[in-house]
């Protein structure tokens, strides 16, 4: 079996045009260089150099080796760093938006054993200044970020829904728009994000009945009469409601997409497992998202 010592003991030999020379660079003896190499033509099933007396060159199989030989040692140096950042890094990263930050979690945890930290932040600009700093590896947007410095990485689409129970004015309606919401009284989460602020532009005249605790939340609507959003993320991380009816919002401010921003030079550590996120099972999300 190829050992990695052999290709580097090949690319040293190469680099140096002598056994004798490569065998310093290396810190072993010249005899010992010569067995390795030999193994190596065992191991290939074929010769490497042109064996002269007192000399020793590469032949078109060893000048075609090396080449091989240099791509699989970068490489293997290349996923030493990359496991290295995962492994031993800290991850933080910051969301505009409850969802996106379960997924990217669930992502992470999943794809590394670094520590990670999410953070759900409803300014922009804080998020975009916490990774200009370095504070974030990565934010979550819902829309891309112009900067050539960044990676903008469309990943995951949200939508929201109305839910209110059967003997409510609105339960008829197939679909709705916000101004057929506006002035009615809603219940809210108080921690999802921008979502904030869209519900504050779209229904300025609803009074908006914030609740900071989720399980609290979940059972004022089970027993009150009163709308609140749901996604069509959270209606797949959590159980159906047999006493409400789901009806998804028309306006275009109800439809998201979410973008995954991080620096150029983290695209080996992260465009892969972002990419995941689009398959995932949301319900192995639940715990992250109480």
């Amino acid at each position: 079996m190829i050992e990695f010592n052999q290709l580097e003991h090949l690319v040293s030999i190469a680099k140096n045009k002598t056994i004798s020379k490569a065998a310093e660079e290396l810190l072993i003896s010249q005899p010992g260089l010569t067995r390795s190499m030999q193994r190596l033509e065992d191991d290939l099933g074929l010769s490497l150099f042109n064996r002269k007396k007192n000399k020793i060159e590469l032949n078109e199989n060893g000048k075609l080796a090396v080449e091989f030989a240099q791509n699989l040692l970068d490489g293997r140096e290349e996923m030493i760093k990359e496991l290295t950042k995962l492994s031993q890094n800290h991850i933080s990263f910051g969301s505009c938006a409850p969802a996106p930050l379960w997924g990217v979690e669930y992502a992470l945890l999943n794809n590394t054993e670094s520590q990670i930290e999410s953070t759900l932040v409803q300014d922009e600009k804080t998020l975009i200044e916490g990774l200009e700093k370095g504070d974030y590896s990565l934010i979550v947007l819902h829309h891309p970020l112009q900067d050539k410095k960044y990676i903008s990485q469309e990943f995951l689409n949200e939508s929201l829904y109305l839910s209110v129970p059967p003997a409510h004015p609105l339960a008829p309606f197939k679909e709705i728009s916000f101004s057929d919401l506006n002035g009615q009284s809603v219940l809210l989460l108080t921690r999802i994000g921008f979502w904030n602020k869209v519900c504050q532009r779209m229904i300025p005249e609803s009074h908006l009945l914030f609740q900071d605790d989720p399980s609290v939340f979940n059972e004022l609507t089970k027993m009150s009469a009163l709308p609140n959003f749901r996604s069509d993320i959270t209606i797949q991380i959590e159980e159906a409601e047999d006493n409400r009816i789901l009806i998804p919002i028309t306006d275009n401010e109800a439809h998201v997409s979410y973008y995954a921003i991080y620096p150029k030079d983290k695209r080996n550590l992260f465009k892969s497992i972002i990419k995941q996120i689009k398959d995932i099972d949301w319900k192995k999300t639940k715990e992250l998202s109480k």
